[in-house]
Formats: structure tokens, C-alpha cells, sequence
């Protein structure tokens, strides 16, 4: 089940920590995501391991992207690649990143 989050909050929350919700975030995201959507192209603990070597970010949001659209799907709204500006946000600047998946989470948690 896909929890509605405060963007702001996760922001802030992950700035004060100095990273440590954000880890927490993207365990909960891709645990979540995973779940609801079924189109991860590995399992979240890989996914979780892989932030540690930079490139997990690149692999959230291909996977973020891949399950928010199947979750739209079932849910009869339309789909939205958003895949490219993820891939370009994680990479430049994470935090923007974070911010605008927790932001697609949050409109099919309401759903």
C-alpha cells in the first residue's frame, strides 16, 4: 500500500537528518512501489543496495517509473512517462527527484 506522504516533509526531513530519511524514503518507496505496481525489474533490497553505489538511483527511478504506470493502469487513469526527467533528476540532483516521485506516489495513493 502506497502511503501519502508531505513532499515538503520528506524534503526537510531528509535535509535535517542529513540523509538518513532519505534512506529510509527510498526503502519505503521501492518496498511500496514494488508491491502495488509488480514491475521491478529486481527485487527492492538490490534496488536499496544498489543507492549505494550511485547507480541506484538511475535503477528507483526506471523502477518508480515502470510501477507508478502499472498502478495508473489498474486504476483506469493514464499512463505518464515521466522515466527521462527521473533519469536526469537522479542523477544531477537526487533531491528533486525524491521530491517529484513522492509526488506520483501520492496521486495513486489518492486514488
Amino acid at each position: 500500500m502506497i502511503k501519502n506522504r508531505s513532499v515538503v516533509t520528506v524534503i526537510v526531513l531528509t535535509i535535517v537528518t542529513c540523509g538518513i530519511y532519505g534512506l529510509y524514503w527510498y526503502w519505503q518507496a521501492m518496498s511500496s512501489l514494488d508491491e502495488a505496481g509488480k514491475k521491478s525489474n529486481m527485487p527492492p533490497i538490490a534496488q536499496f543496495l544498489l543507492l549505494f553505489l550511485y547507480v541506484g538511483g538511475i535503477v528507483f527511478a526506471i523502477n518508480a517509473n515502470n510501477n507508478i504506470n502499472a498502478i495508473r493502469a489498474n486504476k483506469g487513469l493514464p499512463e505518464q512517462d515521466n522515466m527521462v526527467l527521473w533519469l536526469i533528476l537522479f542523477i544531477v540532483f537526487p533531491i528533486a527527484g525524491v521530491a517529484l516521485v513522492q509526488s506520483a506516489m501520492n496521486e495513486v495513493a489518492d486514488c
